[in-house]
């Protein structure tokens, strides 16, 4: 499957952050303008790639993510480790973590887990 774009993505952060929604409601908590058109065009979209489901209520529609969050991450950063450092996602973490600001916090949740203590 297609990674998702832009677009998609938000929809998905949306619906994942706030369960079923309807168009109008995913349109209004959208991060940038998107014309409804257009959002109901990502939305058919998709559904028919699976990564939503729909179901009527009343004359409207609710979507709902098919995808888990963490299923996405994983393909995404599986992705991401392709492209930039050959598929070692060790490396893609080792890289962000050298080029990132990260908080002394983070950092110590870094080393637990590298500890395996997450």
């Amino acid at each position: 499957m297609d990674q998702p774009n832009q677009n998609e993505l938000e929809v998905l952060r949306l619906l994942w952050n706030r369960s079923s929604q309807k168009p109008g409601e995913i349109q209004d908590a959208f991060g940038w303008d998107i014309d409804n058109g257009t959002l109901r065009s990502v939305l058919v979209g998709m559904v028919e790639r699976g990564l939503l489901t729909r179901k009527r209520n009343g004359r409207a529609y609710l979507y709902a993510p098919k995808v888990k969050r963490e299923t996405q991450l994983r393909q995404t950063v599986r992705r991401l480790a392709e492209v930039f450092t050959g598929g070692s996602t060790g490396q893609l973490l080792m890289e962000l973590a050298e080029k990132e600001r990260l908080t002394p916090e983070e950092l110590k949740q870094l080393k637990k887990i590298a500890r395996g203590e997450s």
